[in-house]
């Protein structure tokens, strides 16, 4: 009886503290929450929110936001929109519903639901961040690319003045035809759009975009002479001209200017302070490096996009957000190649051997300190002479590949490769090996052996002969010029395409174009695109796609393909 008196009396003591007690757990784990989410640590956050979310619970409204948002940032969006349903249905009231209403409308652009989104939007017209959702409602709309989609929505949201302006900058930046002039018209009066901006620009793009072409055709030069040394150049151009004709039969026109412009800085200079040039929605060129300062301060000054279309030099490009690579650099390739291996070939580890020439030995830095950053490690990093061969041919015979993911070997020469073949053959003929397209153009080894190997080529040139499209253009170029295309005519023609038709469907605002399109299949190359693969809202300024390629019964295949 006295052991049960004790009994009860504990037990009414844990009765009384108990309410704190919970209370303060709870503070604690609020607390805690909120800590990790400031780590960007989302899925350990949620699971310190979540219990918090119970309908009645002290901190349920705020812990059902902050679960939502870390849900959100985790890219949960079924459970965070589940979230912010309940949190909308239990606590109306809520004094930060506009927060909630405002997250639950990125939830649903994201999830590509626009009609549900805007929906929301419409429910903060006006409340203090009616501004702010006015900017979240643009950036997705902007990235809408099919017309129907937006003309449904523009129909069943007459009113909503962010979604009749984007329209109209829809409809002048590509999509507008002849018959769209009314639908323009009732835009610009509903919404008290610009009517010159609008209207002016309607009108220009019946005109077609005007390209600048500074290319080194050296017309001045004796014609043979000429032709022997810049058969690059005319090549480049004649894949342009036939891209031309391909967009003009998809009725966008492009007006080509060219300009005979070398490696002279003073005429380079000239020809972009001509007043028609800085009237050019696009310039291509110049192609040397010593012009580079000076097209970099014409784009600058300008705002016109320049394109260099065959330098794999970012100093090329500066820090001028208006000036792009055509071509992948060399620090791109690495880091691409890298990436490549780090997510394909187990374990994480690596042996690099590169020849002491400074684009061989720059391509081997960035390769290994990106596959280093990623969390890989380096079991051997050496620099190779292939002119001394003995010594060249000792390197390769005393590696060591035990526990070693994958070889990357980074040199042109006949030397390097035999070796390297021969000592994946003899002791390790399904190890990975990551090296240069060009190998395949090495005489002293067969497709076949490379086949055999389990060999990967970085191939920022890759032409994939089989593609139908390729054989099109091929039989067109032939018919057109007599010649088969070369790799300059190939890019002559990806690269008009690509910036043209960017030109036609987004206007002359390149950078929100690239940034827009992402990286996407080209016409004939593999892909092409200029946003940073790992954070898709930054812009680059050299192509980021770089092909990486395997034979397959001695057929060349694209393994990182886009889609």
């Amino acid at each position: 009886m006295k052991n049960f008196c004790k009994r009860i009396l504990v037990l009414s003591m844990l009765a009384m503290v108990t309410p704190a007690f919970a209370q303060q757990n709870e503070d604690v784990t609020y607390s805690n929450g909120k800590i990790l989410l400031q780590q960007q640590r989302y899925e350990q956050a949620m699971a310190e929110f979540l219990p918090l979310t119970s309908q009645g619970n002290t901190y349920a409204p705020e812990a059902s936001y902050f679960y939502a948002l870390a849900a959100f940032k985790a890219k949960k969006y079924k459970e965070a929109q589940e979230m912010l349903q309940q949190l909308k249905m239990q606590y109306p009231g809520w004094s930060q519903m506009a927060d909630a209403t405002y997250l639950l409308a990125n939830i649903h652009f994201e999830r590509g639901n626009y009609d549900e989104a805007l929906t929301q939007v419409q429910q903060l017209n006006s409340s203090e961040i009616a501004k702010d959702a006015a900017g979240l409602e643009r950036f997705y709309l902007q990235k809408i690319n099919d017309r129907a989609t937006f003309e449904k929505l523009v129909q069943r949201y007459p009113n909503d003045a962010v979604l009749g302006q984007v329209f109209a900058d829809k409809l002048i930046g590509g999509w507008y035809r002849a018959e769209d002039k009314n639908t323009l018209e009732r835009l610009i009066n509903k919404h008290n759009l610009d009517k010159n901006k609008y209207q002016n620009a309607a009108a220009r793009r019946q005109q077609g975009f005007d390209v600048a072409l500074l290319l080194p055709f050296q017309l001045s030069q004796d014609f043979g002479q000429n032709a022997r040394k810049n058969q690059f150049v005319n090549d480049l151009y004649a894949g342009m001209q036939l891209a031309q004709d391909s967009l003009e039969a998809q009725g966008v026109k492009l007006n080509l200017y060219t300009y005979d412009a070398g490696a002279d800085t003073t005429i380079v200079s000239r020809i972009l302070k001509l007043p028609e040039v800085r009237q050019m929605d696009l310039v291509i060129g110049p192609v040397y490096k010593s012009a580079a300062r000076i097209a970099n301060r014409f784009a600058r000054t300008t705002g016109i996009p320049v394109i260099n279309p065959l330098s794999q030099d970012l100093d090329v490009a500066g820090q001028n957000s208006n000036v792009y690579l055509f071509e992948s650099s060399i620090a791109t390739q690495a880091r691409q190649a890298a990436t490549y291996a780090y997510n394909s070939f187990s374990p994480k580890t690596a042996v690099i051997l590169f020849e002491n020439t400074k684009d061989d030995t720059t391509f081997a830095y960035f390769y290994k300190e990106q596959f280093k950053k990623l969390g890989g490690k380096i079991k051997t990093y050496k620099k190779i002479s292939s002119s001394q061969s003995s010594a060249t041919a000792s390197t390769f015979n005393k590696l060591v590949l035990t526990d070693v993911g994958h070889m990357a070997v980074f040199s042109e020469k006949m030397t390097a490769a035999v070796n390297a073949t021969s000592k994946l053959q003899a002791s390790a003929s399904k190890l990975p090996l990551i090296t240069y397209h060009n190998w395949l153009d090495i005489n002293q080894i067969t497709l076949k052996q490379l086949d055999n190997l389990e060999v990967y080529f970085i191939s920022p040139k890759f032409i994939n002969t089989a593609n139908p499209e390729i054989r099109k253009f091929r039989e067109r170029y032939i018919s057109k010029y007599n010649l088969t295309p070369s790799v300059y005519a190939y890019a002559g023609f990806e690269m008009l395409y690509f910036y043209g038709s960017l030109l036609q469907q987004y206007g002359p605002n390149l950078a929100q174009a690239l940034l827009e399109t992402g990286i996407k299949p080209g016409a004939l190359y593999p892909a092409v695109g200029y946003v940073n693969r790992t954070n898709r809202n930054e812009l680059r300024s050299d192509n980021q796609f770089v092909p990486i390629t395997k034979l397959e019964n001695l057929q060349l295949m694209v393994v990182n393909a886009v889609y």
